[in-house]
């Protein structure tokens, strides 16, 4: 199985933060970082907590906390969970924020539709 990785830039209130090995995890939910990376950089806890199974079948209560990443052309506000222990991957929910999907065949992500917030009513 091949692995794949992006680019990423965490932007958060306070500052800046590249990630030039983020593995991307299309079985996960939600994009996991750890707690110290999004106090480093000002992301926002958002005040819940939320209950998540993880692959190898432990569940763990999780913190919740609103950034912005950004990838290649693409920036915009999504959620990011940490619990302990927690290893960095960009799961589903924060690839479908940035309009974003892995290509199988070359492993490389690929747009899904034009940069920026889609809204149509």
């Amino acid at each position: 199985m091949t692995h794949v990785y992006a680019k990423a830039r965490l932007i958060g209130t306070k500052k800046h933060h590249a990630i030039d090995h983020l593995l991307v995890d299309t079985g996960a939910t939600f994009t996991v970082l750890p707690r110290d990376l999004l106090e480093e950089v000002g992301a926002l806890k958002v005040p819940t907590r939320t209950k998540l199974e993880l692959g190898d079948g432990r569940s763990v209560e999780a913190e919740v906390y609103a950034v912005v990443l950004m990838i290649e052309d693409r920036e915009g506000a999504t959620l990011a969970v940490t619990f302990e222990g927690a290893k960095p991957v960009l799961g589903a929910r924060s690839l479908e924020d940035l309009g974003l999907k892995v290509d199988p065949v070359s492993g490389s992500l690929e747009p899904t539709r034009p940069p920026g917030v889609a809204y149509y009513y």
